[in-house]
């Protein structure tokens, strides 16, 4: 319903070396915005009350300037990145021994970027996005399943409705952790200083 699946991206020949551009090497692992794997990340924001906040957001995007996801304008994350545009993501693929994590600096998309997105989106997610609202929240099911049938009906398109709003996450660190079902699980750290990124070996 909300994404399709876990397996995605690929990973280098050779495991063990340091990369010389990590972003890149994020792009590889991560799916293209047109593939229906589309996955699932854990973000972390710090909360108003200064104690860290977590939840799951559908990753829209990743490129060479980060990682975009989308969400309502109301929602408790957009208040929170807007007081301290920071946050931290991460991914696993729990099949292939594999998780991402990534820290980075968040700024707001344009609104023909979050725009775009939001078409190429499935029709439940659009769906949920006007839906989706605290008002809502407070009807029973059947009100709401018919709340969603009546709206469902009666906009065959839609475009994204004014909360609709989009972040990127630049980062600056990004973790690789590999597992090894017969040996020692390791991570490449990188950081990301004057414009240049370093990386070492840790243990996993």
């Amino acid at each position: 319903m909300i994404t399709a699946g876990t397996t995605f991206g690929s990973d280098v020949d050779v495991t063990d070396e340091l990369v010389a551009d990590p972003i890149a090497l994020m792009v590889r692992w991560l799916p293209s915005h047109d593939s229906e794997l589309r996955p699932l990340a854990a973000l972390s924001t710090i909360g108003l009350d200064g104690i860290p906040s977590l939840r799951h957001v559908l990753i829209s995007d990743r490129d060479a300037a980060g990682l975009t996801f989308h969400t309502d304008e109301a929602s408790a994350k957009v208040a929170e990145i807007v007081a301290n545009p920071v946050a931290a993501m991460a991914v696993a693929w729990p099949e292939v021994g594999r998780q991402l994590v990534v820290r980075g600096i968040v700024e707001r998309v344009t609104p023909a970027e979050a725009a775009a997105v939001y078409a190429q989106r499935s029709r439940y997610l659009q769906l949920l996005a006007w839906l989706n609202t605290r008002e809502n929240a407070q009807l029973d099911t059947a009100a709401r399943q018919h709340l969603w049938a009546e709206f469902d009906a009666a906009h065959p398109t839609l475009d994204p409705p004014p909360r609709w709003v989009g972040f990127r996450l630049r980062p600056v660190t990004l973790t690789f952790w590999r597992g090894d079902p017969i040996g020692q699980s390791t991570r490449q750290h990188y950081t990301l200083a004057d414009g240049r990124w370093s990386g070492r070996i840790l243990a996993g």
